[in-house]
């Protein structure tokens, strides 16, 4: 399993592809729809929202991180991209910055040990850019394990989602929406992690995906939390990971912009 962390960066982009076709899922339940619409009229406006990411466990390979950053969407979901990453690895403290735009993406990272030397870098030098264009990896789609995410909810309503009172979150009144999906594909890349609804070819990983949604009275969702189990088709180990995302800011200007040019290297 590819790790979402500094290293991705470099290994795997290019061979990632999107798992095609949009989910096909029965009736959703009502108290979901108006969660969809109400992102999917998020998504016309070209609004924005931040968004901060804590992950813990998984599969080998994976490393606990903390991401922060900020989505900007056009019609069809998320346009663009700008997120921070940072990675307890085995050699130190991993940071990663990842801006996409379309297509076009734009990365720097590095591996730090406690005493201050570089163990990795990509680039070679300390605060250029790496480009790519057409990374399949990096582009945001409706298999990814995200409360903003239509193509998730639409899955979890598809499968006996409930709603309740959610409580106040951050000042706010919201419904608490939950349940629990069991996929043949688990996975991820640049983007984040990723569903499949249908086996095809040679599988990983597969397992349930436990789901928590807060949204607020306008129907956006301030908080995510999901529990992803990781399981191998032919036995073996069990792995958990634990994700935990919050949404704040909707429709505030947000500005995404590719580096400048002279910072910018193919040096990978």
């Amino acid at each position: 399993m590819k790790r979402m962390s500094v290293a991705l960066v470099v290994a795997g982009l290019l061979s990632v592809t999107i798992p095609g076709g949009t989910v096909h899922a029965a009736p959703k339940p009502e108290s979901l729809d108006s969660v969809i619409k109400a992102i999917k009229k998020q998504f016309a406006k070209n609004s924005s929202v931040r968004f901060s990411v804590k992950r813990h466990g998984g599969p080998p390979a994976t490393w606990d991180i903390k991401a922060s950053g900020a989505y900007r969407f056009k019609a069809s979901g998320v346009y663009a991209a700008d997120t921070t990453t940072i990675s307890q690895e085995g050699e130190g403290t991993g940071r990663s910055r990842e801006i996409s735009i379309g297509r076009e993406f734009y990365s720097q990272a590095y591996v730090r040990s406690k005493d201050g030397k570089y163990t990795w870098k990509s680039p070679s030098t300390v605060g250029k850019w790496t480009y790519g264009r057409n990374l399949a990896g990096v582009i945001w789609g409706e298999d990814l394990i995200n409360g903003i995410n239509p193509g998730f909810l639409k899955l979890g309503a598809s499968h006996g989602a409930t709603s309740t009172d959610g409580g106040t979150f951050e000042g706010v009144k919201t419904t608490l929406h939950s349940g629990t999906v069991t996929v043949p594909r688990l996975d991820e890349r640049q983007a984040g992690m990723y569903f499949e609804t249908e086996e095809e070819g040679d599988s990983s990983w597969e397992g349930p995906i436990t789901w928590k949604l807060w949204v607020g009275p306008d129907d956006l969702p301030r908080r995510f939390h999901a529990i992803i189990r990781f399981t191998h088709p032919e036995g073996g180990d069990t792995y958990t990971m634990t994700m935990n995302i919050i949404y704040r800011g909707w429709g505030k200007p947000v500005r995404i912009t590719a580096p400048p040019k002279h910072l910018i290297t193919d040096d990978w």
